[in-house]
């Protein structure tokens, strides 16, 4: 399923109570069909329908466990609709670089290493896409950034693929796939940090400028560490 045809298939899923139901009934982790449909005003067998639709849209998984199927949330599975209502915003290919008062080496260091600081985590991650929860942690692993979710499972938000004394590249994976350059000049005042999104407005230009925002506040909180 391409990323056109998913959003439209959660949202189908999504269209009915029942099914909205089961996956707050989720929420607090997998359970098998009969315990799923015990507090549901429709029947066994219905309820098994309406998890099939979830299964196809991408919503749950399920797994075998002894002569029972277990159901889950999909870390993640609710993203391709996320990203359908991101881009439904204006975007901005122009946003200006920011002025911080770090130097370019302690600049890219916070972009890098305390990325959990300045990204919108309770908005944009796979636990928040997936159940409404924050994270486990974040953090890198060689080169790729990893999040632990909620359930324990774990995923890659992005790999750097280019990283220089003035310029850091993503490749992007949280939220549709993109790049991401970070640029770090020396200026007057501290450092310039620029930050290009690429991937046709895969992120939305309101998440970029909140994204900018966020980076500019760590940036100011983080003065008196280095």
């Amino acid at each position: 399923m391409n990323d056109d045809t998913a959003h439209g298939a959660i949202l189908t899923a999504l269209a009915d109570p029942t099914r909205r139901a089961v996956l707050d009934r989720l929420r607090d982790g997998p359970l098998p069909v009969a315990r799923i449909a015990e507090p549901m005003p429709v029947t066994r067998p219905a309820v098994s329908q309406h998890l099939k639709v979830l299964l196809d849209a991408g919503l749950v998984s399920m797994r075998r466990q002894g002569t029972r199927n277990i159901y889950g949330l999909t870390p993640g599975g609710a993203e391709p609709l996320v990203v359908w209502l991101g881009d439904l915003t204006e975007r901005r290919s122009d946003l200006p670089g920011l002025v911080v008062r770090l130097s370019p080496e302690d600049a890219r260091r916070l972009f890098i290493d305390d990325v959990a600081l300045w990204w919108p985590v309770a908005q944009l991650s796979f636990s928040a896409m997936g159940a409404g929860a924050l994270p486990r942690s974040i953090g890198w692993r060689g080169d790729r950034l990893h999040e632990v979710m909620y359930d324990g499972s774990g995923a890659d938000w992005a790999r750097i693929t280019t990283r220089t004394a003035s310029r850091v590249a993503l490749d992007w994976r949280l939220g549709g796939r993109t790049e991401l350059i970070a640029g770090f000049a020396s200026d007057p005042d501290g450092c310039r940090v620029t930050l290009d999104w690429g991937g046709a407005g895969k992120v939305s230009g309101d998440m970029q400028a909140l994204v900018a925002e966020r980076y500019g506040t760590a940036a100011r909180a983080s003065l008196s560490n280095f």
